[in-house]
């Protein structure tokens, strides 16, 4: 089994350009795959508001307003995807409208969030597909179940969806779980520990041999490098003591005795953005290429496997 190599990212949440670098680190780095580790939908909708006239404002720091007209709205535009957020064109009236009604600008975030993956999949199809590049996908706890169908159901074929499923990548097989332990946010495929323990129950069963099994869950296992976030107060901020933030490890038990338990070849994770690490859990190298996609950075990290062990690996950041 000679040398084949992962590029593997986690946690773009909708930026349009740091997937642009995604799909461009196949000129730069000719990996034999693609991993992209969950969390795919951006998370805000940012309002444009149509001042009549054509001109308009905005608020993109949060309170300094500012005034740009028509012709420069693509450029705005495409600012606020490039970090990760939505936008639309409204007035102020329809905007006050929309934050009475919570679920329906859930709705609308949602289905912008849709059309962006879409867009991302056209984009895959235009550029990796006719090369035979395989593209692993999987989604994260911030993602929803509805994407988790549009992927299945709309992806081009060279599209690997693993799931609570195997799927061929290369010599190897990849077995996923998008699901991660309880947050504090309570995100939509957050799950209690014992909920999220049945999950992996379930359908970790489907692997194989070890030493071709690489593993792609979002949450990271517990207790090692890859897992450690600020602990928070009742408001969800983060505690400092002399100016020190306090971190802990936040990771699943379930997904640390799983790599325990079955010794895969790899195992990839994302969730804990600030938690950049390679560590090891047994004999396993488990990895999370951390995530600053607001700044329009993209961080991944390049695995060389060979002969189902890791040879080499580089963390990179563009």
């Amino acid at each position: 089994m000679g040398t084949y190599r992962i590029f593997f990212v986690s946690d773009l949440h909708g930026s349009e350009v740091c997937f642009r670098k995604f799909l461009n680190s196949i000129d730069a780095y000719h990996p034999d795959a693609l991993v992209y580790g969950g969390d795919i939908l951006g998370k805000l909708l940012v309002p444009l508001f149509d001042d009549g006239g054509g001109a308009y404002h905005w608020y993109p720091s949060g309170e300094k307003r500012v005034a740009f007209p028509a012709a420069d709205r693509p450029k705005v535009e495409r600012q606020i995807a490039d970090q990760g957020r939505y936008s639309m064109s409204v007035t102020p009236d329809r905007w006050a409208e929309l934050q009475r009604d919570r679920k329906g600008l859930e709705a609308m975030t949602l289905e912008l969030g849709r059309a962006r993956v879409r867009a991302w999949l056209r984009l895959i199809e235009e550029r990796l597909t006719p090369k035979g590049v395989p593209i692993v996908m999987n989604v994260g706890n911030d993602d929803t179940d509805d994407l988790l169908d549009l992927l299945r159901k709309e992806a081009p074929p060279n599209v690997l969806v693993p799931e609570g499923d195997v799927v061929p990548v290369g010599p190897y097989e990849m077995w996923g779980c998008g699901y991660a332990n309880m947050t504090p946010w309570r995100c939509a495929r957050d799950l209690e520990e014992v909920d999220l323990q049945k999950v992996i129950d379930r359908t970790s069963g489907r692997m194989g041999n070890p030493k071709k099994t690489i593993l792609d869950i979002h949450a990271p296992p517990l207790n090692t490098g890859l897992d450690l976030a600020p602990q928070l107060d009742e408001n969800l901020k983060p505690r400092a003591v002399g100016g020190q933030i306090l971190l802990d490890h936040v990771g699943s038990p379930s997904v640390r005795a799983l790599i325990e338990d079955r010794q895969p070849a790899l195992s990839l994770h994302g969730h804990i953005h600030e938690s950049k690490a390679l560590d090891t859990v047994g004999r396993t190298p488990v990895v999370n290429p951390g995530s600053v996609y607001f700044s329009g950075t993209l961080q991944g990290v390049l695995l060389d496997l060979r002969g189902g062990d890791l040879a080499g690996h580089l963390f990179v950041t563009g």
